[in-house]
């Protein structure tokens, strides 16, 4: 069956979650990606395995270029008598998974899960060969509802230690006099056993500037957390509360209490527990125009990016309307966002240039390339002793100077290709309209 990352199967109900992972299998070259639905209440008639009134269910599909999506028949669970449809898991939602490609075949998938059927709510810790048979780890559910819901989990790997890390959102917490969601994180060494959960963000007064009146506060939503080089990026969803309503209990009723819109902004951390925000909180992927699929809510972040063809894909959970708005019009679905590589960010320089100086590095390669866009204007690099004196043969003079757009420019000097120096050197660059956004020693 072939698809696209919207409601348009009689199992998906009325909307899709990208509460779950997408991933791309290089072995195989194709997209992966679990995702879910919220069926709600009366549908258990037609899906006999449901049993819980949310309606959950985990979904599974594929892709060739990320685009355009495929919806197996996994032959697993049956809705309206037939089993040709792409439902993995029934009465579970929120599923992470991490794919390690030099665990032992049967290990090689990790999943956190959250399964309404466990005696304790919680999420239960799965491993798999293919990503598609699932079985559980011995000791489970891995990280337990006690006195607070532990609600849509992500799943890392902490890029030094390789530990695992799990960031939720969590109940309960007061700021400022008033309970809000708020993001935590647990960790743990063999997948089983999990630590926390530690609160890592509140709100703060930044975040309730926009208030302007009584009844409003900010929430934060939930928050995708990975490794990226050897430190952690996130994206965070601040949800901006502007009014809520208690709803009477109304049979067949699908408006959330909670209305406002959600944005994501990027946040990033050296190791995972202690995490900065920018001073410039703008949107990292920002709301679509009036009447777009997104315009309402950026809701979710797929568990980890995409990197593809010297690009960042990430996939999110889209709302075309404010999060408590009705369905109908409310529709949900998933889109997808794209940077160049290491494009979140970049140091800018204009007509009258501008001088970046990195702290000591210690040199183990030769090759120094850069992601940068020179395309109007200059990039030249020095490279200095320690103590900031440029090195032979690697001063501003000698360099060659990069004027185009790419992400793996190789930096030379006159009499030299390549970087000699070892140990502790600087690198000193210097740009006129131009854009950095990384660079390697490779």
């Amino acid at each position: 069956m072939t698809g696209s990352p919207v409601p348009d199967r009689p199992w998906e109900g009325e909307r899709v979650y990208v509460y779950g992972t997408v991933l791309y299998d290089r072995n195989e070259q194709l997209f992966r990606m679990w995702y879910m639905s919220r069926l709600g209440p009366g549908y258990r008639r037609r899906a006999p395995g449901l049993t819980e009134a949310h309606g959950d269910i985990v979904l599974y599909a594929t892709s060739k270029d990320g685009i355009h999506w495929e919806k197996p028949s996994l032959d697993l669970h049956v809705f309206d008598g037939s089993r040709a449809n792409n439902i993995l898991f029934a009465d579970a939602g929120f599923p992470s998974v991490l794919m390690d490609e030099k665990a032992a075949p049967p290990e090689r998938y990790k999943m956190a899960l959250w399964n309404w059927r466990e005696s304790q709510f919680g999420y239960r810790m799965s491993h798999s060969a293919d990503g598609l048979d699932w079985k559980a780890y011995l000791r489970n559910p891995g990280l337990v509802k006690n006195r607070e819901v532990l609600e849509w989990i992500t799943l890392a790997r902490d890029p030094r230690t390789a530990e695992y890390v799990a960031f939720h959102r969590r109940w309960g917490e007061a700021v400022n006099d008033r309970k809000r969601r708020l993001i935590a994180v647990a960790t743990s060494r063999d997948f089983q056993t999990w630590s926390g959960p530690d609160t890592i963000f509140r709100p703060d007064k930044t975040d309730d500037a926009w208030i302007q009146r009584a009844g409003q506060w900010t929430e934060l939503y939930n928050m995708t957390g990975f490794g990226y080089g050897e430190q952690f990026l996130g994206l965070l969803s601040v949800f901006k509360v502007v009014k809520f309503t208690k709803l009477k209990a109304v049979s067949g009723a699908n408006v959330s209490p909670w209305d406002g819109p959600i944005d994501v902004q990027l946040v990033h951390s050296r190791n995972g527990r202690d995490w900065e925000r920018f001073e410039d909180r703008s949107p990292v992927i920002p709301r679509g125009s009036a009447g777009s699929f997104d315009a309402g809510c950026i809701l979710s972040v797929a568990s980890s990016p995409v990197i593809y063809n010297d690009e960042i894909w990430v996939y999110y959970t889209a709302i075309n309307t404010t999060h408590g708005g009705p369905m109908p019009p409310k529709r949900i679905t998933i889109g997808r966002a794209a940077w160049r590589l290491d494009g979140f960010v970049s140091l800018d320089a204009g007509s009258t240039g501008g001088v970046i100086e990195t702290v000591p590095l210690d040199v183990a390669g030769t090759s120094l390339q850069i992601n940068a866009d020179a395309s109007r204007g200059a990039v030249a690099v020095e490279v200095l002793s320690a103590a900031g004196e440029p090195l032979p043969g690697y001063a501003l003079q000698d360099s060659n100077v990069i004027r185009s757009n790419g992400v793996r420019h190789l930096m030379t000097w006159k009499n030299e290709s390549r970087l000699k120096a070892q140990g502790l050197v600087r690198l000193r660059f210097h740009l006129t309209n131009a854009r950095l956004y990384s660079f390697r020693i490779k």
